[in-house]
């Protein structure tokens, strides 16, 4: 069991570059992020899947429903893989011609970004690209592509201190470090979507419960979990650990239990008598303050009234006194 407890599933990751261009500082960035994998991250494989072959997107290159040989293969290549990085700089508000030209290619029937998670890095000017990032994910919501939120990843290339050098290669060490924290994000939230939380962090946190307690085996569960995946997925996946399948139900199971606690709430019906009661109470409130407002008036109207009779009679018994 230890044996299976230390295999984990390795997620294949395709990067796509938005540039043709041979020093393309989008292109460095999928290089960055390749070295990473290799070197800092277990459990993903990064594939660079060149678009330049691609040609521009023409209905009329399919014959009998079959596509031009490198368009299929490129379509194989998004087929097999988990999930996709994109690196793309800003053309004009909006991701580049030949990107969504092989975005086209492979959103044609059957599509084959379907349920697939992405994440997206780009360099450019002021907003780094920012723009084209959230053309892409809008883009995404047709395709079905799942798009990480964060971290988000915007890389000003010209601004100083210099982050690439001559031959397009990052060289910003902090830069690095935030790739690597998008290729983590996209390894969990890939292994999410395929049925399990991959927080291998919090595994000591939800204890194992034996077969007694479950009252299921760990085949029928591992059974369970391939039926889902491949329903999600429309294709067979790679054996998973059952510690983390394990691990996974365990968690749903306390989250379950939390929300029965502190949500029981949701089940009160609300008694429509309350908001009665609070019409009246606000009625009542507001004539006695229309009340008291008008006694108020009335009374500084009597004794404005008063104070001028007085000065009155006191001008004619000054008057009377100084002539008599």
């Amino acid at each position: 069991m230890e044996a299976v407890a230390a295999a984990k599933p390795v997620i294949k990751v395709a990067a796509i570059c938005g540039s043709l261009r041979k020093g393309s500082y989008n292109r460095g960035l999928l290089r960055t992020a390749l070295d990473i994998s290799r070197e800092s991250i277990n459990g993903i494989r990064l594939e660079y899947i060149d678009i330049s072959p691609l040609p521009m997107l023409n209905t009329d290159l399919e014959v009998d429903g079959k596509y031009p040989p490198v368009v299929e293969a490129f379509r194989q290549k998004i087929l097999e893989v988990d999930s996709v990085l994109f690196a793309s700089p800003e053309y004009n508000y909006s991701v580049t011609g030949p990107l969504k030209n092989a975005i086209d290619w492979a959103s044609r029937a059957p599509n084959v970004w379907a349920d697939k998670a992405a994440a997206i890095v780009s360099a450019g000017g002021s907003f780094g690209g920012g723009r084209a990032q959230y053309h892409l994910r809008q883009i995404g919501v047709y395709l079905d592509l799942h798009f990480i939120n964060k971290p988000e990843f915007f890389l000003n290339a010209f601004q100083p201190p210099a982050k690439f050098d001559s031959e397009g290669n990052l060289i910003d060490p902090a830069s690095k470090e935030k790739i690597k924290e998008v290729l983590l994000s996209l390894q969990a939230f890939t292994l999410r979507l395929k049925g399990c939380n991959s927080n291998f962090s919090m595994v000591s946190e939800f204890p194992r419960q034996s077969e007694s307690e479950e009252g299921y085996k760990l085949g029928n569960l591992e059974q369970r979990f391939h039926a889902s995946a491949e329903y999600k997925l429309g294709r067979t996946s790679e054996s998973y650990d059952l510690y983390d399948m394990e691990t996974c139900n365990n968690e749903r199971r306390v989250i379950s239990q939390f929300q029965n606690e502190h949500f029981k709430h949701k089940n009160k019906r609300y008694k429509h008598n309350v908001r009665e009661r609070m019409y009246k109470m606000a009625l009542v409130a507001s004539w006695v303050f229309f009340l008291i407002v008008f006694m108020l008036s009335y009374w500084v109207k009597n004794v404005e009234d008063a104070c001028c009779k007085r000065n009155v009679f006191g001008k004619s018994l000054d008057l009377w006194v100084a002539y008599s």
